[in-house]
């Protein structure tokens, strides 16, 4: 007679993270099995669900600590969340659009022509006193890279202005390229990989070539209302996103505690 112990672990393939993005968690080699552990190389990508692209890098090798105090260990590297970035642009996700209603009570302005027309003064004569909106887009997919103190990365923003006209419609008034510093802190909670960004200050450009009607922007000011408008409006707003999460290829039924997350080189 012989007794034999099997071991069952079911886990989704592919997760639907939303209606536009989805991760393939599946194996991309054998699961290697020893008397101390069972060790899984699974995929990690994020895709587009409307399209899906090859990814134009290759994926790092991850190398796991010597020690085993711990019972699960799941690493990801930067290809993991650089493909995040790849699919939600590709989605068309990351674009954010900035409105009068968006703005704090608390900020004191409007987001009118008034307020620009300090430092664009053909604002004042083309379109006096009337409401403005941003839109924020991301030019390519943002990529960045994993240290030992984080998550960090450089992305660059397209700042489009526009004025409402009287007919709802939307005349450009100029476009900024912008770029600032972002860091990223990523935790543990529920069985999902959650996060939160910091952001450091804009660094503005003058208005590209041929896309600006109003003439020459003080930058200096810009940037102080790029800071503002992104540290309060847009940043909240992807902070509650990233604090909904992604789910972990774990187990049915698994929780996890006692998590401890740590960051390599």
């Amino acid at each position: 007679h012989h007794s034999y112990s099997s071991l069952f672990l079911v886990f989704a393939v592919t997760v639907r993270v939303d209606g536009k993005i989805g991760i393939d968690y599946s194996l991309v080699a054998p699961p290697r099995a020893t008397a101390q552990y069972l060790d899984l190389d699974l995929k990690g990508e994020f895709y587009s669900l409307a399209h899906r692209s090859t990814v134009p890098f290759s994926p790092l090798p991850l190398a796991f600590p010597s020690d085993h105090d711990r019972m699960v260990y799941f690493g990801a590297s930067s290809y993991f969340f650089n493909t995040a970035g790849i699919a939600y642009h590709e989605a068309g996700a990351l674009v954010f659009e900035i409105t009068e209603a968006m703005i704090p009570k608390e900020a004191g302005f409007k987001l009118d022509t008034s307020v620009f027309s300090a430092f664009i003064p053909q604002l004042e004569e083309m379109y006096p006193n009337m409401p403005m909106k941003f839109r924020l887009s991301a030019p390519t997919a943002p990529f960045l890279t994993i240290g030992p103190g984080g998550i960090s990365f450089q992305p660059i923003v397209d700042a489009q202005a526009y004025v409402i006209l009287p007919d709802s419609s939307l005349a450009p008034l100029f476009l900024l390229s912008l770029v600032r510093n972002v860091s990223a802190v990523i935790n543990e909670r529920s069985g999902r990989i959650v996060g939160s960004l910091d952001v450091g200050r804009y660094r503005g450009e003058q208005p590209l070539a041929g896309q600006s009607i109003a003439g020459a922007v003080s930058v200096r000011m810009m940037q102080s209302i790029m800071n503002y408008l992104t540290s309060r409006v847009v940043l909240p707003r992807l902070n509650a996103r990233l604090n909904e999460g992604w789910r972990l290829p774990m187990p049915n039924r698994i929780q996890l505690s006692n998590v401890l997350v740590k960051f390599y080189q």
